[in-house]
Parts: structure tokens; sequence; C-alpha cells
């Protein structure tokens, strides 16, 4: 009998606070603050960007952001009025992200993000002469540093581990694998973004590199290229107003 008993009052309780937030609810979704707020939060809202895929190859998403109306009720109650200061947001997650798709490659960023990044295969003249710029730099272990600007990339093979381990210890770990027929299977088994240069700047490529850069670009820069065409890829790129990204926000899905 007292068994009954227990159960009997939990469901009263149970019923009695489920019964309460209905109330409740009500209550809020027919306030006037509460409904200025639901009437007004698409003009400060920005619907997310889902990637897109075609065969192997990825292009990021962006997230969006939405208003928590709820929270923003709350936060905006104390001024009695609608001010667009108090809003909340919440992130809004692209319904499909690179996240998901780590088997996909990536060969350029959202263009949306207008901006472009620069890979550097190892050479200290090119990384000395873009020290003043967000670069990533392809290391392997005989030449990584644990004090340096730029961004590392691990492009080890045979010691992919160890590199990684001193990355993870050092430095801020970007998780990106720049893949070739040498490491695309470690880069894989390890869960790293895969990415591959959409342009190739040498010393005979850069007229075509420097009549075709567009947003989105991850352009590699290979060893012993002429410092007066990276120059001249700078200015143009500077003069169609792209911003220079480190590799890993270049092709992250955060605006």
């Amino acid at each position: 009998m007292k068994f009954f008993k227990t159960i009997g009052l939990m469901a009263i309780v149970l019923f009695s606070f489920y019964y309460t937030e209905k109330i409740a609810n009500f209550v809020l979704v027919n306030n006037e603050l509460y409904q200025t707020i639901l009437e007004n939060k698409d003009q400060y809202e920005v619907s997310s960007i889902a990637a897109s895929i075609e065969d192997d190859y990825i292009i990021p998403g962006l997230d969006g952001i939405k208003v928590d109306v709820k929270d923003s009720y709350y936060n905006m109650k104390a001024v009695s009025a609608f001010n667009a200061y108090y809003l909340i947001y919440k992130e809004d997650e692209p319904t499909i992200s690179i996240e998901q798709n780590k088997d996909k490659i990536i060969k350029e960023g959202n263009k949306e993000k207008n901006s472009i990044a620069l890979v550097l295969e190892y050479d200290e003249n090119l990384i000395n002469h873009l020290s003043n710029y967000p670069i990533s730099v392809l290391v392997n272990y005989g030449n990584f540093h644990n004090n340096v600007s730029y961004e590392v990339i691990n492009n080890e093979v045979m010691e992919f581990k160890k590199l990684e381990s001193l990355i993870n210890k050092y430095l801020t770990n970007p998780n990106i694998c720049f893949i070739n027929s040498q490491n695309e299977q470690i880069c894989r088994d390890n869960h790293k973004y895969l990415v591959e240069a959409s342009k190739i700047l040498n010393n005979s490529t850069y007229l075509n590199v420097l009549n075709e850069v567009k947003s989105g670009d991850i352009i590699l820069i290979n060893k012993g290229t002429n410092p007066k065409y990276v120059d001249s890829l700078l200015k143009t790129i500077a003069f169609k107003d792209y911003e220079l990204n480190y590799l890993s926000k270049h092709i992250s899905e955060d605006r």
C-alpha cells in the first residue's frame, strides 16, 4: 500500500511540474516583448551554409547564427523594451560539414569568406620573406621549430607520430594534412583534414596564378620560388581586397 502511495505522490508531483511549465510557457509566448523579439529576430540571424561535395572533394560550409528567443527575452526583460543589444545568439551549424566528411579532400575554402591561404614548402628564405603574413608551412621532423609565428602543417611520413607529438606539445595543432602520394594513407588513418592546393606558385606558373587568383584559393608556394613573384601575388591579393588567412582559419566553417 505504501508503495502505491509513493507512486501516486510522484505522479502528482510530476504532473504538477508539467502543468506549471505549460502555464509558464503559455504566459511567455503571449508576452508582448517575447512576441516583439520573435517578430524581429529574422533580421539579426544569418543562415548557415552547407558544405558542398562533388566526388572526392568538399568545399567547407559556413556556420550561421540564430536568435535564442527565450534567453533573449529574459536578458531583455529588465529594460522592458526591445533592444537588439540584449539579443542572445546560438550557433547554427551547417547541415553538411567538413567535420562529418573527413574522407573528402578540401581544395578551396568557402568563397564567401573572401580569403586566401598561402601554404609554403619549407624554405627559410621565403619563410623569412613572409614573416609578417599569416602563412602555413609544410614541416618535417628535421626542420621543426617550437617557437615560430607561422602555422605548422605536419608533412612527415616516416616520423609522422614523432612530429605530431612535438606539434601537440609546443604549438596549436591544426590537424591538417597537405596530402600527396606518400602521406595520404597515414593522414586518413589519423583522421586529419585532407587538403590539396587549388593553385601552385613557382617560377614557371606565376603568371597564370596572378591572372586567375580568386577568393577561396589555397595556393601552394614551391620551395625556391623567386620572392619577387611572391610579392606580385601579395599585391594582386591586396588589389582584389582578399584577406590572407592561416590554412586552418581559411578552411574553418566559422565565419
